[in-house]
Parts: C-alpha cells; sequence; structure tokens
C-alpha cells in the first residue's frame, strides 16, 4: 500500500499520522511545496507580535516524521496529477500511488491590484515579513475586519503601531458571528483600533516613502488613507488547480468519508467543501475541521472506514482581551425564521458584584425548539459554544439543554448558566 498526499499542512500532516497509526507497513510520501514542516497557522498573528517565534510554532518537525516512517518531501511541488493511472508528477519526478489525499490548502485573495509595502497573513513566510516590516513602520491599513485582519491588528497594536481597519461589509466579523454580537465586540475595542467601514477599496498604492489606499463608500464618497504598510485579510480562494475535475462550487467535493468522486482519492482541509447541518454545501476554512477531515482521509486511504459527521463550525479567537465564540449557521444563512434566546449579563450570580464577568449568549432553534446555533462573547465564551456544539451534533432541543444538571458554586458558576437563561427564553418564544 502506498499512499501519497499532497500538502503538509494541518489537513495533510494529520492525515500521513492517521494512516500510520491505522497501517504500520503502508508507504506513505507527502509532497509539500514550502519549507516547512506542519505548523500552526492560527499562531502567525504571535509571531508578528514578536510572542512567539517562528520555530515554536512548528508542531511537527522534520525529524518527527522521520520517526514516523513517514517520507516527507519539502520544497517539492506536484504539478500534475494523473487519475487514471494513479500518478503524480513533481519537481523530482513522477510517483505512483494506490491511495492519494489532496490537501492544497487556500490562497489569499486581493480584490484590488497589489503594489509596494502589501503583505497578506497566510503563511509563515508572510508572519516573518510583517514582523520585520513592523520593526519599522509607526502605521498600517488593514483591509478586512474578518477573524484574520483583527488578530492581525492586534498583533500589530501590541507592536505600538497605529491600525486602522477598512471594511466593505457595515460590520465587523461579519463571517463569524451576527451583526449583534460584532458590535459588542467592536464597541469594546475601536479605542485601539480606527474602524471605516461600510467601504469598498478601490486602490493600494506605493507612495515611495508611504503607502495609499483609496475606499469609496456605497455613495461614491472617496477616503484617502496613508499607512507605512497594508496588510490584506479579505479571505481565500481553495487551491484547486490540479484537480478542477473534483470541484463542487466552493472547493473538491467530498462525502463524508472525505473521498471524492474518484474512488481511493480523498480530498481534506482548506481545499474542499462539505455540508452542514443544515444540509447546506459550504467552504472548510476551520483548522479544526481540517484536522478531522485528515484524520477520516488517512485512516480510509489505508483501508479504513471512518466518518465525518456534518459540520457544526465551530469557531472562536480571542481579541484584545475579548473571547468571542459561535457554532452553527448564520442568521442570515437560515432559510426559515429560527427561534431566537438572547441573554445579556454576569458569568457568576448576582450576589457576587463585579466578580463576575459580562457575557453575552444568543441561540437558534428550529420551530421544534431543536438548537442549530449560538453565539456569545465574553468571558468563556468559548467553553459554552462546545457545549452548545455537543448538543446540536446530539440533536437536543432546548427543553432537553435545559433539563442538563450543571455544576454550581459561587466563586465558579450560578445555578442557571447564561446559556441556560438564554434557553429558557427561546423556549418561551416557541409556540
Amino acid at each position: 500500500m502506498k499512499v501519497i498526499i499532497i500538502g503538509c499542512g494541518a489537513a495533510g500532516a494529520t492525515a500521513a499520522q492517521f494512516a500510520r497509526k491505522n497501517d504500520r507497513d503502508a508507504e506513505i510520501k507527502i509532497f509539500e511545496k514550502g519549507v516547512y514542516p506542519e505548523y500552526s497557522k492560527c499562531a502567525l498573528p504571535f509571531v508578528v507580535s514578536g510572542e512567539l517565534s517562528p520555530e515554536s510554532i512548528i508542531e511537527f518537525s522534520e525529524d518527527w516524521f522521520r520517526k514516523a516512517d513517514i517520507d516527507l518531501h519539502l520544497n517539492t511541488p506536484v504539478s500534475a496529477i494523473d487519475f487514471e493511472n494513479k500518478v503524480i508528477e513533481t519537481s523530482d519526478g513522477k510517483e505512483e500511488y494506490d491511495s492519494l489525499i489532496i490537501a492544497t490548502g487556500a490562497s489569499p485573495f486581493s480584490p484590488v491590484k497589489t503594489e509596494g509595502k502589501t503583505y497578506f497573513l497566510r503563511n509563515m513566510d508572510d508572519a516573518i515579513a510583517i514582523k520585520k516590516e513592523a520593526k519599522n513602520a509607526d502605521s498600517a491599513i488593514i483591509i478586512g475586519a474578518g477573524l484574520i485582519g483583527l488578530e492581525a491588528a492586534e498583533a500589530l497594536v501590541k507592536r505600538g503601531i497605529d491600525v486602522t481597519v477598512v471594511e466593505f461589509l457595515p460590520e465587523i466579523l461579519l463571517t463569524m458571528v451576527d451583526d449583534d454580537v460584532a458590535k459588542i465586540v467592536r464597541g469594546k475595542i475601536e479605542e485601539k483600533v480606527k474602524f471605516l467601514l461600510s467601504n469598498r477599496v478601490t486602490e493600494i498604492r506605493d507612495k515611495g516613502n508611504h503607502m495609499e489606499v483609496t475606499a469609496s463608500d456605497e455613495h461614491g464618497k472617496k477616503s484617502i488613507l496613508q499607512g507605512d504598510f497594508v496588510i490584506i485579510a479579505t479571505g481565500n480562494r481553495s487551491n484547486v488547480q490540479l484537480t478542477k475535475r473534483l470541484v463542487g462550487e466552493k472547493g473538491i467535493a467530498v462525502d463524508e468519508r472525505c473521498e471524492t468522486s474518484i474512488k481511493r482519492v480523498y480530498a481534506a482541509g482548506d481545499c474542499t467543501q462539505y455540508r452542514d447541518i443544515l444540509g447546506n454545501i459550504i467552504p472548510v476554512g476551520l483548522g479544526s475541521v481540517a484536522v478531522r477531515q485528515g484524520k477520516v482521509a488517512g485512516a480510509n486511504a489505508v483501508g479504513g472506514d471512518e466518518k465525518l459527521m456534518p459540520l457544526v463550525n465551530a469557531r472562536t479567537t480571542k481579541i484584545f482581551g475579548i473571547e468571542i465564540a459561535a457554532v452553527g449557521p448564520l442568521k442570515r444563512s437560515i432559510s426559515f425564521k429560527p427561534v431566537i434566546g438572547k441573554f445579556r449579563g454576569k458569568a457568576l450570580p448576582e450576589y457576587m458584584g463585579d466578580m463576575g464577568e459580562n457575557i453575552f449568549i444568543k441561540v437558534y432553534a428550529d420551530s421544534n425548539g431543536k438548537i442549530i446555533g449560538a453565539q456569545a462573547a465574553g468571558h468563556e465564551a468559548a467553553q459554552r459554544i462546545n457545549k452548545f456544539a455537543l448538543a446540536i451534533h446530539y440533536g437536543l432541543t432546548l427543553e432537553r439543554f435545559l433539563k442538563a444538571e450543571t455544576a454550581y458554586a459561587p466563586a465558579v458558576a450560578p445555578v442557571f448558566d447564561a446559556s441556560t437563561i438564554a434557553c429558557e427564553i427561546a423556549k418561551r418564544k416557541l409556540k
């Protein structure tokens, strides 16, 4: 059995590990176009800020792969795949395979032509370059107020840089949470970052001693911003150039076994699309999902029968000290009118006063009370969302969720947690 893996990111590296765990004798080869073994892309903002070194975020070294008897080829791009003859073509020559796992990831997208000191934050080299640029800079412009844009903004603010974020949409983080949650977050960070919302960037120019960004609002009013450098964080596009025959609407189409339309050809990570809990086909863009796909693809590539559940897309971040988390679809992508419960209060009993930190919780349910999503901002938002993720995976209703017994102690948690209260409010709205 010979398994070839294209890409050594989170999906590809995980696939290799689980192929090896399930078959100690298989020949496993990874071909990676970059020069680094598997590292945490989610940790790149901490490299920019200087809190972590590039070396520290490498999760599995070349030596680790050698010890696992996985043949890792760095700086070796794959140029073609012959699916009929089960052969790939690399810069080092041709390789046959029995099973193929495609984990080619995604590349950053820019809405305008770039020039001068303009950067993306997608890979290790990007982070190293931005960190170097930031050492002698006083100001920066970030295009895009999504997750990457705001994490990059925080990293630069930590370095003492003035940051302006330009966003086409009317609010920040709208690919992660709904506007009501986004407004809570923006209200807490506006003193640290300048925002120019509802503005489309039309031009980026290198003026020699500074960069200039031109943006226009919905009424045509122009704004001209100046900064020492620019970071573009306007999303990614799946790397599917080698696999166009396998591509669906939003990436390589895979089934629950992470198998494509061609037998024994699997795909995982940001190059793929999969269905969510409502049956919508969505692009994969979370490292947590990439790892789970890699686990399934790796095991199945050597004869296993692992299956991936429909995605709930549990997601979280912490920017400027504020924890934000969500699970399930955004409100605007739900085809029916959901039942919604919201609670804004303290994470501890009221009598604990200022010892209790603020928390906002919102939960969605369908007309039968089945939980389909939740969002949170504030103290331990991620752990509360993890509870909702489990509830969604196992089809719990608001009623069932409310009956769950939870731990209580005044200094740790109230008798009824904020997530429970949000569910109670939603339940009252059920007809």
